[in-house]
């Protein structure tokens, strides 16, 4: 499976079971119609919620915050700061700012994922339970 940071948002939706093709195309319509972005378009057709989106997008981030560049930029990054005398705490501080920047996400995730299977589950009961 092609990484997250290398697939269309809309895509992605769709593959985690968060709306359907045809609920993408209706996005779709609307972005070019207002010129929306497309997670915007989802959210305001009530297709998505922000959590939902906030979720794909950061996996998104994630994916490409980690690929080999993105590596090798925070590494150059690091050696950069060493040599513009960067203090053993801010660095320490910048590493642990990323550490916990990285679980908001995963806890993002986690939560995008049980809204949706919270959605299905309405779904499924029907008009009732909404």
């Amino acid at each position: 499976m092609e990484s997250a940071a290398k697939r269309r948002l809309g895509d992605i939706i769709v593959e985690r079971g968060l709306i359907t093709a045809e609920q993408l195309d209706e996005a779709l319509a609307t972005q070019q119609a207002t010129g929306a972005k497309l997670g915007e378009a989802l959210v305001e057709l009530g297709f998505l919620t922000r959590v939902a989106l906030a979720g794909v997008i950061t996996e998104q981030w994630d994916d490409l915050r980690v690929t080999t560049s993105g590596r090798k930029n925070a590494e150059t990054n690091a050696r950069s700061a060493a040599l513009a005398g960067s203090s053993v705490v801010e660095t320490a501080l910048r590493e642990r700012l990323e550490a916990l920047t990285g679980e908001l996400a995963a806890r993002d995730q986690r939560i995008a994922q049980q809204d949706a299977t919270i959605s299905a589950l309405l779904t499924q009961l029907g008009p009732a339970a909404a």
